[in-house]
């Protein structure tokens, strides 16, 4: 341990505090540091008391934001946190870290460490909170570390992004998922004449197909009708005993998995998450079929680094039972994992993220068909996704103001091929202007035929 705080000993001199083109209201608390091109935020506080600590910052920003990443909070340096370790600190990854924006508030657990004053109009402004929980002694997290959200603002308030990190005082490595005791982990796959033969079960339901439904004729934005795309889950955070918030979609791949976004969870531990069944109308309780499900384990995708990349999870939950109409799996992509045999194909995605009455989250999910498009036009369309489009991801959209929203995010991008819907993306990445979804650029999606093996290995 000794040599591995020497390390980053030797490496802090070599960062530059304080040469932002902004100055911090109290250099004591927070600092701006420059690194090659990019500016970072740095909290410093004297100590972590035991219990629970809440680190929040607010900024002001010339520009309007352009997306919704609003940045994020990490322990600094990188790797497990010492609760004794004097001072800690903690970086801020801004939007734009080339434009540091402005602090105009620091606070710890309420208390006002500092406050300055924002930029005028035309400006926009937002905040980031993180939250640790520890028992005390050299502890290290318990759970993934925090992970950076596109959360979904509601237009009448700033936009805000929260983290929380749990420590106990036992020292643990960084598991690769977190889970509730005595969960029963060993898999239990549907029979998907898509899979491999070592997932091969009986059942009497194929995946990526629908219940008997009447379908009428949908473009683009309009609401899905009950036992359409049976293989929707909705993901929910568990805010108190009795109360429950939508935070993402998800996509059934077996009576125990779903997958979805990682960067939904905000590092939620697997206690804290809930799924929701064969539901169309989330206001309406009296839907026949539905089933609600405890998250037993979190399975965070190793690679994921807050972009689009790897930004996939699965839930595993308790067996669901028997397949019905209105809850059926969906089936993995067999066919080439090439990104450019699908290229001007068109994809639909469906959700129950935010609509054009502004409602935050839509009652009734809704489906919109968006075209596949190559990474030279994406990547041309706007210099914001020459950091996000990878070999690991696509972008999709009409850019007709038509398409995934906040609160879409984890959605799956789904193609019809022999008759069966397969699922080849997972809504990741959009644009936003001014708190509102901007359709008008294309929206990026991590490649799910990229990670079949990771997939079937943990579903």
């Amino acid at each position: 341990m000794a040599q591995f705080l020497l390390i980053f000993t030797l490496l802090l001199p070599h960062f530059c505090t304080s040469q932002a083109p902004v100055t911090s209201p109290c250099e004591q608390h927070f600092s701006y540091v420059h690194e090659g091109n990019d500016y970072y935020g740095q909290i410093k506080l004297d100590r972590l008391e035991r219990g629970r600590t809440e680190i929040k910052v607010a900024f002001s920003q010339r520009d309007s934001l352009t997306s919704n990443y609003y940045g994020r909070i990490k322990p600094y340096p990188d790797g497990p946190l010492q609760i004794n370790r004097i001072p800690a600190l903690f970086r801020v990854h801004f939007p734009n870290p080339r434009k540091p924006p402005k602090l105009t508030k620091l606070s710890i657990n309420g208390n006002v460490l500092c406050s300055g004053s924002g930029y005028s109009a035309p400006s926009s402004w937002f905040e980031l909170t993180y939250t640790v929980n520890a028992n005390g002694g050299n502890s290290q997290p318990s759970a993934t570390e925090p992970a950076p959200s596109y959360p979904p603002p509601p237009p009448s308030t700033r936009p805000s992004t929260t983290y929380t990190t749990y420590y106990t005082s036992a020292p643990a490595q960084r598991p690769a998922s977190t889970q509730t005791p005595n969960a029963t982990l060993a898999p239990t796959i549907f029979s998907n004449i898509f899979l491999s033969e070592r997932f091969q079960q009986n059942t009497t339901v194929t995946c990526g197909t629908e219940g008997n439904v009447v379908r009428p004729f949908l473009h683009g934005g309009k609401e899905l009708v009950r036992g359409q795309f049976p293989w929707m889950a909705a993901v929910y955070r568990k805010e108190t005993v009795h109360s429950l918030s939508y935070i993402c979609g998800g996509s059934l791949l077996s009576q125990r998995s779903v997958v979805s976004a990682a960067h939904c969870f905000q590092n939620l531990p697997a206690t804290q998450v809930a799924l929701f069944l064969g539901r169309t109308n989330l206001e309406s309780f009296s839907e026949d079929g539905f089933v609600t499900r405890d998250v037993e384990r979190l399975i965070i995708h190793p690679d994921y680094n807050s972009l689009p990349d790897a930004d996939i999870a699965v839930m595993r939950m308790a067996a669901i039972g028997s397949f019905t109409d209105f809850i059926r799996p969906i089936c993995l992509w067999t066919e080439t994992t090439q990104v450019s045999r699908v290229v001007g194909l068109s994809g639909t995605v469906a959700g129950w993220g935010s609509n054009e009455n502004g409602q935050l989250v839509s009652p009734i999910a809704k489906r919109a068909e968006v075209k596949i498009v190559s990474e030279v036009d994406c990547i041309r369309s706007s210099a914001v996704f020459s950091k996000l489009v990878t070999s690991r991801t696509f972008c999709a959209g009409n850019r007709d103001g038509v398409g995934p929203c906040m609160g879409d995010s984890g959605s799956g991008l789904v193609l019809q091929r022999n008759n069966r819907w397969m699922l080849r993306g997972i809504v990741s990445f959009g644009q936003t202007n001014r708190g509102q979804c901007n359709l008008y650029e294309y929206v990026v999606y991590v490649d799910v035929a990229q990670h079949l093996n990771w997939l079937e290995d943990n579903m």
